[in-house]
């Protein structure tokens, strides 16, 4: 729910921040805030969670930075929708990889959530913008770094810890493409404050650190299933806040991404 609501807070923040320099700030609050509160367990980092933290922290970033490009010319509804692929994607991935073999229903999902992501990306005839075509990379990024953050989730790592240094790769890396291509400065308004307090405690420290909790103890099925109401959340947000408008066939194609992603990952 938290991740949902953030799509209109992110798109709103844009206004203010260029996405890299917007990045860049979330997470450092968010790791410096997670570092000041538990800096003693800071103290006993493992090689398996610095390694797999930067290798998730590199996926993680790919994915928010197509994400937050994105926003910049599509709206929120449309890109949950779209970011909501990424759990469909995952098992594709392991095919390709040839870590597991396809079932059936999973090609059904497949097109289920291609049929509706169809819907939701032209409702009125407009065509698919270059924002949607971006924010699908969002959701490649997000689906590799849901499957490589499964594995090492899976050993012996400290969920604070591993989550510190996801968010601290994620944050240098977004220091560093801000001041090497963006040349519109950070303009430090009341509502970018809001914004980055709110996706960097809530969404970012809060939301990650639960995530990567929950998926020591819970199957990816189980978890995907809740990760497919996060593109509810935020249309019923984006609608709420903003006056969105989404039409009879968006709401349709956003009916049949969710049955696709809970099809795939059920059972």
């Amino acid at each position: 729910m938290v991740w949902g609501f953030t799509f209109t807070i992110v798109k709103s923040a844009l206004i203010d921040a260029p996405p890299f320099g917007f990045l860049a700030w979330r997470f450092l609050l968010a790791t410096l805030m997670a570092m000041l509160v538990f800096h003693r367990r800071m103290c006993q980092l493992t090689s398996v969670e610095i390694s797999g933290g930067i290798v998730c922290g590199i996926f993680l970033f790919a994915g928010f930075s197509f994400q937050t490009f994105g926003l910049v010319t599509t709206t929120a509804s449309k890109s949950a929708f779209i970011t909501s692929i990424s759990i469909l994607l995952v098992p594709v991935i392991l095919i390709l990889a040839r870590v597991q073999s396809i079932r059936p229903k999973i090609w059904i999902s497949m097109l289920l959530a291609i049929t509706g992501l169809y819907l939701v990306l032209n409702p009125k005839g407009t065509g698919i913008t270059v924002g949607d075509a971006v924010t699908f990379g969002c959701a490649c990024s997000f689906a590799v770094h849901i499957i490589f953050q499964d594995r090492y989730s899976k050993q012996q790592v400290d969920t604070l810890r591993f989550f510190v240094i996801q968010a601290a790769v994620v944050s240098m890396l977004s220091f560093g493409n801000h001041l090497v291509f963006e040349s519109r400065p950070v303009l430090w308004s009341s509502r970018l404050i809001t914004a980055l307090l709110i996706t960097a405690l809530a969404a970012t420290l809060f939301g990650f650190g639960m995530m990567i909790q929950a998926q020591k103890v819970l199957s990816p099925s189980r978890t995907a299933i809740v990760f497919s109401l996060e593109p509810l959340f935020a249309t019923l947000f984006a609608i709420w806040v903003t006056g969105e408008i989404f039409t009879v066939a968006g709401w349709v194609g956003g009916i049949l991404v969710i049955a696709g992603v809970i099809l795939a990952e059920s059972g």
